[in-house]
């Protein structure tokens, strides 16, 4: 977080807790560095209406909430209706509804709390190092270049990725070190999305068979590609500063 500055004094932070394991360990973190640097935080939470047990979830994390004195905000979409209604996969309607209930958290947070000092507004997103390597091998496997290959980067626009450099099995240990349970969502093992097929048997079967930090090497070779390409695109920034010019609606280079 110190090392992309991700949160910086007065930010409002919208954190989205689903109730499970990542999302938690990311709420206890924030909570943590909220001690050094002093933040608004509000938790979102998103049932999607698909599965039974996404009312226990909410109450989950509403006492959460409750009893860490922070402000929970709700929101209750049917993601299945939406993605026909749209025509989208479930996957994106899902994630098309999450950041549309962050922004609808900042802003009413913005409006009731007018009266406290707000800095920027950042959305905190629980991804980890599973998800980068999944994403980099589901670039890969599509096709793609650096940009593909350097899988999620740790801050992007207003969303910030804390979690993007712990292992799965860094964030439940953290979680039973401070005695916390978390709520457990089945269809994370179903092998519906092209994603979970490579988290359940491509990276599952190179951890098990083929070295049992593969996931964690896939993850950080990622993070040096991100390290280029913000490397490369400062160059590339630097260079068109010095050579190219902007004129009503051309760009002129000096050769």
């Amino acid at each position: 977080m110190e090392k992309h500055e991700m949160i910086e004094e007065h930010d409002l932070v919208a954190v989205g807790v689903s109730g499970g394991a990542d999302s938690l360990c990311l709420l206890f973190v924030l909570l943590e560095y909220r001690k050094r640097v002093p933040f608004e935080l509000v938790v979102v939470h998103v049932n999607h209406g698909i599965r039974q047990e996404a009312v226990m979830d909410a109450d989950f994390v509403k006492k959460i909430c409750r009893r860490e004195n922070i402000p929970f905000f709700l929101k209750e979409v049917n993601v299945s209706k939406l993605a026909q209604k749209e025509h989208l996969s479930e996957e994106e309607a899902g994630r098309k509804v999450r950041y549309s209930a962050f922004e609808e958290a900042l802003e009413l947070y913005k409006k009731k709390e007018t009266a406290i000092e707000i800095g920027n507004c950042k959305i905190a997103v629980a991804h980890h190092q599973k998800d980068v390597a999944e994403t980099v091998l589901f670039h890969m496997f599509r096709g793609t270049g650096i940009y593909g290959m350097s899988g999620i980067l740790p801050v992007n626009g207003n969303i910030i990725r804390p979690l993007l450099s712990c292992s799965r099995k860094e964030i439940e240990e953290y979680l039973t070190l401070k005695k916390q349970s978390w709520c457990i969502d089945y269809t994370n093992d179903e092998d519906a999305y092209t994603r979970n097929k490579i988290r359940h048997h491509i990276l599952r079967y190179a951890d098990e068979e083929i070295n049992e930090k593969a996931t964690e090497h896939v993850a950080g070779a990622a993070l040096q590609l991100t390290s280029l390409r913000e490397y490369l695109e400062g160059e590339v920034e630097k260079m068109s500063n010095e050579v190219a010019r902007l004129e009503k609606e051309e760009i002129l280079i000096d050769l």
